[in-house]
């Protein structure tokens, strides 16, 4: 398959997300488990891309955090969060963040 991003590129570029790689060694998520998720992020992605548009730097970004949100479901729901601080992060989860986040969505700010 001609992936948009290589599955290992993807977990390369990761590793430089402040935080990513404290978290997958607190939760202790093995090597083959980064790689699978990245395979499957990039399978999903390539596959749902308009042939006709162009993948830049900030899609790159939004495929790395979709990818970390995706080891997050399987590894660390409730213990981390990926967050724009003011570049993309790995934080551990707050409650609070998370309801303000939500009230803002459902006032419309």
């Amino acid at each position: 398959m001609n992936y948009l991003v290589d599955p290992q590129t993807l977990l390369f570029n990761s590793l430089r997300v402040d935080g990513f790689a404290q978290m997958t060694y607190e939760l202790k998520v093995p090597n083959w488990d980064l790689l699978q998720i990245a395979l499957d992020t990039t399978s999903e992605w390539t596959s749902d891309w308009p042939e006709d548009q162009g993948f830049g730097s900030s899609d790159m970004t939004y495929m790395i955090q979709n990818y970390i949100d995706n080891i997050l479901s399987v590894f660390g729901r409730g213990l981390y969060e990926t967050k724009f601080n003011p570049s993309l992060s790995v934080v551990e989860y707050s409650e609070a963040s998370h309801h303000e986040r939500v009230q803002r969505m459902e006032s419309g700010i």
